[in-house]
């Protein structure tokens, strides 16, 4: 089960050549499975069923000042590890937004990279989205995210840093569209690993559009991982 809330401060409107920083709320619930792993007391295990793995979740957002309900959606997706340094991915979201007729569904296919030490962890996440919406807005879109851990010995806090570049596919043109930066720490207490606690500052940021909104965000999480008996 994974929980996240995020919370972002409110500064005053400017003029539409000017951007805006919004506050926003979002919570979601979710939960990892790997359906195909061997039960207790099995010999032998395929290498595709060990690294299979499917997630579900169910999010809620909502803006902060005012208070008012914005979207929920619901996801599903499924994840096969190819080796230690490769990660494949797709997902499904359907999204239920306040406005009549928003409705919208959504699908990525993602691709990680992941490289590390004893000190520092490197990942490289590359994904394509496809929205199902109307034309004139921006249906598809490419997200690049590059991440870096540091393993500070004896300390169960380690840093992480990333920058996550939007990419517009549009039939007027390719373009950058938003930068994502996040600074955070996350840690598994207990001893079996099947959970994480995290806590990270994130800031948003459109560009190349009319009327630009920034985001400061401050996100905790929880997640569960479910282990097949």
């Amino acid at each position: 089960m994974a929980l996240l809330l995020g919370l972002s401060a409110r500064a005053q409107e400017s003029s539409d050549l000017r951007p805006t920083v919004h506050g926003a709320y979002w919570l979601s619930l979710g939960v990892e499975w790997k359906p195909l792993r061997k039960k207790d007391g099995a010999i032998t295990e395929r290498h595709f069923n060990k690294n299979f793995s499917v997630t579900g979740e169910l999010g809620l957002r909502a803006a902060a000042d005012p208070f008012a309900y914005q979207q929920t959606y619901l996801s599903a997706s499924a994840r096969y590890r190819v080796n230690d340094f490769w990660r494949v991915g797709t997902e499904y979201r359907y999204s239920f937004r306040e406005q009549p007729g928003s409705n919208s569904g959504r699908i990525d296919l993602q691709s990680w990279l992941r490289w590390k030490n004893d000190r520092i962890r490197l990942d490289h996440r590359f994904q394509y989205e496809r929205d199902f919406i109307v034309v004139t807005k921006v249906r598809s879109s490419l997200r690049n995210r590059f991440s870096v851990e540091y393993n500070i010995p004896k300390w169960k806090f380690d840093p992480q840093a990333s920058v996550e570049i939007f990419t517009g596919l549009h039939y007027t043109g390719v373009r950058n569209i938003g930068v994502r930066y996040e600074l955070g720490t996350e840690f598994a207490p207990g001893k079996n690993k099947d959970r994480t606690l995290g806590v990270a500052v994130r800031y948003d940021r459109e560009v190349n559009t009319a009327r630009p909104e920034n985001n400061w965000i401050f996100v905790l999480s929880y997640a569960l991982d479910i282990k097949k008996k």
